[in-house]
């Protein structure tokens, strides 16, 4: 979703861009056009001034369409390194689980065999108490 977002954004300003090459375009033939009537400067110089205009804006097309291509796909190269990066991670996540419940893989998600298994946790030994041995009254020993 992020990737098609930004890539609209992208398109947006591509097209802003266009379209404000195209209003830049009319705005000049509107100014050589009242330069022509006001006598300022002969119809044959306003049609070349506007011609040479064209051509400049022709001749950035290209660049500014191989930036625009350029800047996409190394978006594009970045977002599909980090799904990588996400999948790996969630496989990894996955497998500790299923170790860690202790169930089979039949029921669970697939798991990478390259995953590694998360060691199950061991329980400390605790030394048992040792009681005392009782001593036993001695016969001889006179009771009160």
């Amino acid at each position: 979703m992020a990737t098609n977002n930004f890539q609209d954004t992208l398109k947006k300003y591509f097209y802003s861009g266009v379209g404000l090459a195209a209003n830049t375009a009319d705005v000049v033939q509107k100014s050589v056009n009242d330069l022509v009537k006001k006598g300022k400067v002969s119809e044959a110089d306003g049609k070349k001034i506007i011609g040479e205009a064209i051509k400049k804006a022709e001749a950035k097309r290209p660049e500014i369409e191989a930036k625009y291509n350029e800047t996409v796909h190394k978006f594009v190269k970045l977002t599909n390194s980090e799904i990588d990066k996400l999948q790996k991670k969630i496989s990894k996540l996955e497998s500790q689980l299923i170790v860690r419940k202790g169930g089979s893989s039949a029921s669970k998600p697939s798991v990478k065999a390259s995953a590694k298994p998360v060691k199950k946790a061991t329980k400390k030994k605790v030394a048992k108490k040792v009681s005392k041995p009782v001593v036993a009254k001695s016969p001889t020993t006179p009771t009160a």
